[in-house]
């Protein structure tokens, strides 16, 4: 004997199925990607009318790592349980969300000039 067999379903007292009514069923296809907005276009303020939040495309951001990039991927290769490759993670993490966004990234002072990654 199966597990499942086969049975056909009881009908329900009181429920009459009207082919004529019943609608296709419509799937909307989108095939492009539709773009987030990543300007906040609304506006808060606080009680004295000044903005809380603000977002001017303009502004440029900037990354400063603490350590060149290789240094940060070997050091995230480290022991769970040390601090140092935690951070080392988290600053790998952020050198690809800079990518993504295209922040400005700076690796280090060398001989009084910035190196840019």
């Amino acid at each position: 004997m199966s597990l499942f067999p086969e049975k056909e379903p009881k009908p329900i007292k009181g429920l009459e199925i009207r082919p004529e009514e019943v609608s296709p069923l419509e799937i909307e296809k989108k095939e492009v990607v539709q773009p987030i907005p990543s300007q906040f276009k609304g506006q808060v303020a606080n009680d004295q009318g000044q903005p809380l939040i603000q977002t001017p495309q303009s502004q440029v951001v900037t990354i400063t790592l603490p350590k060149d990039p290789e240094v940060l991927e070997i050091e995230a290769k480290g022991e769970i349980d040390e601090t140092s490759t935690w951070s080392a993670s988290w600053w790998l993490r952020l050198i690809k969300k800079a990518y993504l966004f295209g922040w400005k990234i700076v690796t280090g002072i060398v001989s009084g000039k910035e190196s840019k990654l």
